[in-house]
């Protein structure tokens, strides 16, 4: 460290700081150190040091989800500890809650933990902060969300692609006037989806006929989708981009004057089926076992350019979206 501190022309301290991520540093200082960390090699204090033993049977692996509730985030994690058992490599889970600030502080504990390499799903804008852990031997690959501006692999499913699935399959039901249910575009797969939406109607010569990114739960789905239904010119279908906001929907549709309005969701889940809503499935297990065969690939020894795997998505018709409504109906 002092080494890097001296060629930086900065303190011990400041390179301390840069290294875990501290706020309130330029961004020279910070691209100086960084330089200086690469150039000579330096490996932070709890990371891996010296060559990789060859001997070893197993080490470990880090899970970095968004939300450990979700039952999206708990299948992707459980996919990818399939994969790290197998190899007899243990698995560190944590959450970030969407906070890039604890994200951050959590991929750091990771990386002095020593384990050998990450899963991330980021709720990060940048991810520049994360090359001094590549360069110190640390194998990332990133899950759901693509990364920025750093050379590693993602697994994504065709968001884009789905929610135009979506909106062509109501097309096909002869709907012109669907509205769109979601939450904040600020997420990649929520601004991934309402673009997929927009570009399909867009392509059929059509606007869509209300666009809603306020949804962040079920409640207010409920209050989007009664008040786009109350209104004189309601929607006849409803696309609702993602599963924890597919009972407010449902229950808003069955509660209103037009329970014939078709609804299509993106992602599936138990309640989607219990409800015969139409979806839009994304294999999440697919998603988190491909993730962790990429890593495992990587610690493995492979050098290849960084890949960018787009799994596609699956229309599951169950009624809702062909109109027969929901079982709430």
């Amino acid at each position: 460290m002092r080494d890097v501190a001296m060629a930086a022309s900065v303190s011990v301290k400041t390179v301390s700081r840069v290294v875990h991520n501290y706020p309130f540093i330029s961004d020279d200082v910070r691209g100086r150190v960084q330089a200086e960390i690469r150039r000579l090699g330096f490996r932070p204090n709890g990371y891996a040091v010296g060559l990789r033993r060859t001997d070893r049977i197993g080490g470990g692996i880090g899970v970095l989800a968004a939300d450990l509730a979700d039952p999206f985030y708990a299948a992707m994690v459980s996919a990818v500890e399939e994969v790290s058992t197998g190899r007899s490599f243990t698995t560190l889970v944590a959450g970030s809650g969407e906070d890039p600030a604890r994200e951050r502080a959590l991929l750091t504990s990771f990386v002095e933990r020593r384990l050998d390499g990450l899963v991330v799903v980021s709720a990060d804008r940048a991810h520049d902060h994360l090359r001094p852990y590549l360069d110190a031997g640390t194998r990332i690959v990133f899950a759901d969300r693509p990364p920025r501006r750093l050379p590693v692999d993602c697994v994504l499913a065709g968001h884009a692609a789905g929610a135009a699935q979506a909106v062509r399959h109501l097309l096909g039901q002869g709907h012109t006037a669907i509205a769109y249910v979601g939450h904040s575009p600020a997420v990649h797969t929520a601004a991934e989806r309402l673009r997929g939406f927009r570009a399909e109607l867009g392509a059929a010569g059509l606007e869509p006929h209300a666009v809603h990114t306020d949804a962040i739960d079920s409640a207010a789905a409920f209050r989007v989708t009664a008040g786009l239904l109350a209104a004189g010119a309601a929607p006849t279908a409803i696309f609702a981009d993602n599963p924890r906001i597919v009972g407010g929907v449902a229950r808003a549709i069955a509660a209103s004057r037009a329970p014939e309005t078709a609804l299509v969701a993106f992602d599936d889940s138990e309640l989607a089926e219990a409800l015969g809503v139409t979806v839009v499935a994304q294999d999440v297990r697919e998603l988190g076992g491909q993730a962790a065969r990429l890593l495992f690939a990587r610690l493995d020894g492979e050098r290849s350019r960084p890949r960018r795997v787009v799994l596609p998505t699956t229309l599951v018709p169950r009624g809702s979206g062909e109109g027969r409504g929901t079982t709430l109906r």
